[in-house]
């Protein structure tokens, strides 16, 4: 079984830049604007892979490993 997400360009680059703003957003400390928008970005890569064919399984990795991402920057203890 061949992978969507990984012979896909535009799904690979998509996910990319979700993953570049969330980490932008951890580093840089810029408060909520770069989470928002990579999860907007992460959101809209999601529902695309979905409909071109991935499999939840796939789908299902990439979602754990930008949410345990996200969740860095909080778990940290973060002062803002």
């Amino acid at each position: 079984m061949d992978s969507v997400i990984l012979q896909t360009p535009l799904l690979l680059i998509g996910f990319g830049i979700a993953l570049a703003l969330s980490v932008l957003g951890i580093v840089k400390r810029a408060g909520y604007v770069l989470h928002i928008a990579a999860a907007v970005v992460f959101v809209a890569m999601f529902a695309l892979s979905l409909l071109w064919g991935a499999g939840m399984q796939e789908v299902l990795i990439v979602t754990l490993v930008f949410l345990a991402l996200s969740m860095t920057g909080y778990a940290g203890g973060d002062k803002r």
